[in-house]
């Protein structure tokens, strides 16, 4: 299978081949970034339009600027080979000149896919998709379509892992004897040549293991985006042991104002969370807060002369600002997350600081393939103001571990 710039690398080679001789209805691949996924289903949605005249190809992207990004990639493919009749980006569709159609939808608003009837189906990062999409307003697309045209109808599902959600009940079903109408696939980054072994590796080095397995291995992890797992493990009634250490994310808008007591072994001793106080009063209890474990405190500051920092300093000195970038939060996260993995963290019982708990257990990235970067940070509608206070003091306490530090006296 062949078009103009794209010859397909020998994994997806022999997933098209068993995409196009398989009677199966629903075809899973699940795979690495990088792997070329959307360029096979691209070119797939181009085999069964081009050879089967007067069909419908549904194509499907979790959002509306990808599946624009597929139609304008598509026209550059055979815009000017003669085969295509007309394309209007208005309403999202490709018409050939042998009454084949390409239709172009996102999964944003999946109502506005009701009531299509078409023979052949990508859904592309399928995993990213709400399965209520699929199940409710997508799939009856096909059931009705081979009744209509004699043609089986032929759907692929292609998508990097998002945990063990509804993609993966399909993948499961693929894999099983007892599902013939399904079949899965699977590929790493490794199997392709659009990313060079050193970069993957460089990947494997500085990414979370969880993060690596599900990006590149296209390992399905039952955490899926979120960050920290089987925190259950660091429950724990510790026995608190001096030096102290503060650290305190201050709320704006919305958002929680958290200070977190930290002991010198990783537990979590104590801690403030507020949302609704004047300035003045919480800058009180942080520093009561401090007095009483006559702690070392690192403050999270966007910029310097803070007004908040300089507020909290006055009132309490040994107070230091930790200055928030991008960059310094992802480093401070990432030190978090393999003092987790590491079980170097004490958290109290649940029913003492559920906030802290919650907020772990949804804490989630955002993965930028391009970049290979990601970005931390809360599901939307949710806060991470304690686990951004838990990294800043974690950060600090180990800073002071790691030069050397003694004790100071806290209280003015």
């Amino acid at each position: 299978m062949r078009y103009t710039g794209f010859t397909p690398h020998s994994k997806q080679r022999d997933m098209i081949n068993s995409i196009l001789s398989s009677d199966a209805l629903y075809h899973v691949a699940c795979v690495g970034r990088q792997f070329g996924k959307s360029l096979m289903g691209i070119n797939l949605a181009l085999y069964w339009a081009i050879n089967n005249n007067g069909v419908k190809v549904l194509w499907i992207s979790p959002i509306y600027a990808q599946t624009s990004k597929v139609q304008k990639e598509i026209m550059a493919a055979i815009g000017a080979s003669g085969l295509v009749k007309s394309c209007n980006y208005s309403e999202n569709n490709i018409t050939l000149k042998n009454g084949s159609e390409i239709i172009f939808r996102s999964a944003e608003k999946y109502d506005n896919i009701r009531g299509l009837t078409c023979q052949f189906g990508i859904l592309d990062e399928s995993a990213f998709m709400k399965s209520d999409a699929w199940t409710e307003a997508i799939r009856p697309i096909f059931l009705t379509a081979s009744n209509k045209t004699g043609i089986k109808p032929k759907i692929l599902f292609t998508s990097t892992p998002k945990g063990k959600n509804w993609f993966y009940d399909l993948f499961q079903l693929g894999n099983s004897p007892d599902h013939p109408n399904y079949k899965s696939y699977t590929g790493s980054s490794y199997d392709t040549p659009y990313i060079d072994t050193a970069s993957i590796e460089d990947a494997k080095r500085t990414l979370p293991t969880n993060v690596f397995q599900q990006e590149y291995l296209a390992k399905f992890i039952d955490s899926g985006g979120e960050v920290f797992t089987n925190l259950e493990r660091l429950q724990t009634k510790p026995t608190q042991k001096s030096p102290y250490f503060i650290g305190v994310d201050f709320g704006k808008s919305n958002d929680w104002t958290v200070a977190i007591v930290q002991d010198w072994d990783g537990n979590i001793v104590d801690w403030y969370r507020d949302q609704k106080s004047e300035w003045t009063q919480m800058i009180d209890h942080i520093a009561q807060l401090a007095k009483k474990w006559n702690a070392t405190v690192m403050c999270e500051v966007n910029g310097v002369g803070d007004p908040l920092f300089e507020d909290l300093r006055r009132k309490y000195y040994n107070t230091y600002p930790f200055i928030t970038t991008n960059k310094s939060k992802q480093e401070i996260i990432e030190g978090l997350i393999l003092d987790v993995n590491n079980q170097e963290i004490g958290l109290p019982p649940r029913a003492e600081f559920p906030a802290i708990w919650s907020e772990m257990e949804t804490f989630t990235y955002d993965y930028n393939p391009n970049t290979r970067s990601i970005k931390y940070s809360h599901p939307p509608g949710l806060h991470d103001d304690t686990v951004i206070a838990l990294a800043i003091v974690n950060y600090n306490r180990k800073q002071k571990r790691s030069s050397g530090y003694a004790v100071i006296g806290g209280m003015r």
